[in-house]
């Protein structure tokens, strides 16, 4: 019939294009990736108008003799892979080789690349090779993008403003540095620097140089290995957060990777640590046998396919809670003399970055951590300020206590702990306690009959009201109406969870009701009490919801405030 064809190679890039370049970004990506497979040790990326009208981007690594440049520009023709055994072991960040073509296809693209001896000049439009020189430079490669989608303009529709594009491709130089320290990355917009590393740089130094001097003095280092994973890397403070997610930085075997499920498991580790909607700043590296990871389930090799996922999911968890569970997390406010301290510091790193000298931050303090419980310093009481704040004092400064936070986390810690003791107690009423709800909540109240009754409570629907029979012994007196209503609702109103996140969110509901509350005063005798309770709880340092607990100041900065230091 003659109506399958097979598709001519410069049409068949186009589509290749089409699933791997969609934005400048992904150009950069390729072309660093290809750089970094080279063993270089220095990758320069310099755009010009956001990468709109070039790219460029040099290195000084192995570098391709005449016939290896020709061949690059190859659809599947790859140095990588030899045959289909290294599929299932791969290690370096390109391999399909795709990438090269694909991009050539859509644009003109100047190769230039040498051996260490004479260097060839190759270049390329629109898929067709218009011109090849023989040239003198040093071993590397050099590859200069432009006129990027002219000949297919429709792909222009899928880019953003130059800002944002920007945007991405500093994101993207981030993330190569932070998976490959020893490796030196400039990147150039413009003919201005925006961002510069040196080879054997900390992770710690580019962490502070890529999201602030406070993140890098915040940061806490995690290391924990099983049979499969090694995992280890940085991760901050509960006090230093962001409000997105993509400050956490995956990176298996030096690729830089995106996964879900592996972010929600940092993310988990900080429940109660962190306000709704709040996240850390990390890197975490893992390493793997190539043989249990799948790199080519993506088309740009964004994600990976792990095997044994739900063990390196706990390992991470494991690795992280470990370091914060021995971590203080008193939250310190951000005033003058802090920012001077950072002013200060800041003015360090800028003068021994251009020096190429390690800045403040060292990589051994992994060595110095204390492994001990972190604990509640012994306190004095001295008063309490507008019936919520209660202050006290030692010899290392002034601490300032939520009292309504504090009594959260007292009362949740202790209602998760006792709802999850097998067989409880159970006290039987003396008569039935009536509860009074809607008509339309009532009649689902059959629903969660068998649910509520595992969590200690017995009652049934008689004449359009709801009877209690018993309640956990450890229940309030005096609010066992109080939190039986509150414990119907939500569970009539709540989604369908595990009785591990059944028993959570409850704990934390009950735990606000009658708390003690702000504008509340109390006395000394109530408030040494509090802290005393406070000091049995695991996480003493903020409540249920994330917000803290005890604000320290330092004698220090105190006395900075009334000018009895010098700056």
């Amino acid at each position: 019939m003659g109506l399958i064809k097979k598709l001519d190679a410069n049409i068949a890039n186009k589509i290749a294009a089409g699933e791997v370049i969609e934005k400048l970004g992904n150009v950069v990506k390729e072309l660093v990736e290809n750089a970094i497979d080279a063993e270089a040790t220095k990758i320069d990326i310099d755009l010009l108008d956001s990468g709109m009208k070039s790219i460029k981007v040099t290195d000084n690594g192995t570098g391709m003799d005449e016939d290896d440049a020709l061949l690059a520009f190859e659809r599947h023709a790859t140095s990588k892979i030899t045959n289909v055994n290294d599929l299932f072991r791969i290690q370096s960040l390109g391999f399909r080789g795709e990438a090269l073509p694909s991009i050539a296809s859509i644009s003109r693209v100047e190769l230039c690349s040498s051996i260490g001896e004479e260097g060839v000049e190759i270049i390329f439009e629109d898929g067709k090779m218009i011109s090849k020189n023989k040239i003198s430079m040093n071993q590397g490669t050099r590859i200069e993008v432009t006129k990027l989608f002219y000949s297919t303009p429709a792909r222009f529709k899928y880019l953003k403003s130059s800002q944002y594009e920007l945007a991405v491709i500093v994101s993207l130089v981030n993330g190569f540095a932070l998976a490959n320290p020893h490796i030196s990355f400039r990147l150039t917009n413009d003919k201005k620097q925006l961002f510069v590393s040196h080879n054997n740089d900390s992770v710690t130094n580019l962490m502070a140089q890529i999201y602030g001097l406070q993140v890098g003095k915040s940061l806490i280092y995690f290391e924990k290995e099983n049979r499969d994973y090694h995992v280890y890397g940085y991760t901050t403070n509960p006090i230093v957060n962001r409000s997105r997610r993509d400050y956490i930085n995956i990176v298996v075997n030096n690729r830089i990777i995106q996964n879900r499920d592996i972010v929600t498991a940092i993310s988990d580790v900080y429940d109660q640590l962190l306000p709704k909607n709040r996240y850390p700043v990390a890197i975490i590296y893992i390493e793997v046998d190539p043989l249990l990871i799948d790199v080519n389930i993506h088309p740009r090799k964004q994600e990976i396919k792990f095997s044994e996922k739900d063990k390196l999911i706990k390992l991470i968890k494991t690795a992280i809670s470990e370091k914060l569970e021995i971590t203080n997390i008193y939250q310190k406010p951000d005033q003058s003399f802090e920012q001077t301290k950072i002013q200060f510091y800041e003015e360090k790193i800028e003068e021994e970055v251009s020096k190429k000298e390690t800045t403040f931050i060292k990589e051994d303090v992994r060595v110095e951590e204390k492994e001990e419980k972190r604990i509640i310093p012994d306190l004095e009481y001295i008063g309490q300020y507008g019936g919520t704040y209660l202050l006290w004092q030692n010899e290392e400064g002034l601490y300032l206590m939520d009292q309504h936070a504090a009594a959260e986390r007292i009362r949740y810690e202790r209602y998760l702990k006792n709802w999850s003791i097998k067989n409880q107690e159970i006290q039987e009423l003396i008569s039935p306690l009536k509860l009074d709800l809607s008509n339309d909540l009532i009649i689902k109240v059959p629903s969660i009959i068998s649910v509520i009754e595992n969590l200690g409570v017995k009652l049934e629907v008689k004449d359009n009201h709801i009877l209690v029979y018993s309640v956990p012994m450890w229940f309030p007196k005096d609010l066992e109406e109080v939190y039986l209503e509150s414990m119907v609702i939500e569970l009539l109103e709540g989604k369908d969870v595990s009785q591990k996140s059944l028993i959570d969110d409850l704990a934390k509901l009950l735990s606000c009701k009658h708390s003690l509350k702000a504008n509340h005063y109390i006395s000394s005798m109530e408030a040494n009490q509090l802290l005393n309770d406070l000091r049995k709880c695991e996480r003493p340092f903020t409540c249920p919801h994330g917000r803290p607990i005890i604000v320290d100041l330092s004698n220090r900065q105190i006395e900075y405030w009334f000018n009895r230091v010098i700056k």
